[in-house]
């Protein structure tokens, strides 16, 4: 059973679920101040995810005992742990909406609108830059996709195929300039326009 919870001081994690038959999905992708299981300490069962390091990591242990015992000497910290899952549990929600209601590419969007804090969903793992204003007026911004493709495409549902197929749309309609790692987006406005206007279909 659970004894506690981890903090991901550097590097990147990847928390993902499988089968007996190999098959592995990614849950979340987890950057610095990142938390996780903190939720199942609490009822002592095993953890339901499994944590892979996709860089180099620092984790930092924070044994249950540890916590009930700050608990008790500070209750607003209570406040804050609560804080923290009903957030992950918001986020859980949304990601169930994300994958029954959204096609790929909506999906793909919404990662990047949400790395960019343009976006109701926020998916973890991208670094986004700010917003600038460009010479047009548009909002321009760019993000760092965090992992491998294949991670990236499990995270938001997808096949890798699929995921390839999705950001070469994007890209061929101008709304993304894919560089490596580095996504460009010239204009969040008509990215955001677009997500909306495609078919689930």
């Amino acid at each position: 059973p659970s004894t506690g919870f981890y903090m991901v001081r550097e590097g990147l994690m990847q928390l993902s679920v499988s089968n007996s038959e190999g098959m592995v999905k990614v849950v979340e992708i987890l950057r610095p101040g990142s938390a996780f299981g903190h939720a199942v300490m609490f009822v002592h069962e095993p953890y339901p995810v499994d944590a892979t390091a996709l860089a180099d990591s620092h984790l930092v242990f924070v044994p249950a005992a540890t916590v009930d015992r700050v608990l008790d000497e500070n209750p607003a910290m209570a406040r804050i742990m609560l804080a923290s899952m009903a957030r992950r549990l918001q986020s859980t929600i949304q990601d169930i909406a994300m994958l029954s209601l959204q096609s790929a590419t909506q999906r793909i969007v919404a990662y990047i609108l949400g790395a960019v804090g343009a976006g109701p969903y926020d998916l973890g793992g991208a670094a986004g830059a700010p917003a600038a204003e460009t010479s047009l007026g548009a909002r321009s911004t760019s993000i760092e996709l965090p992992a491998l493709k294949q991670v990236l495409a499990s995270r938001l549902g997808m096949t890798p195929e699929t995921f390839s197929r999705a950001m070469r749309a994007l890209s061929d309609r101008g709304l993304i300039r894919a560089d490596g790692a580095v996504v460009r987006i010239p204009d969040v406005a008509a990215l955001d326009t677009y997500a909306r206007s495609v078919s689930i279909l």
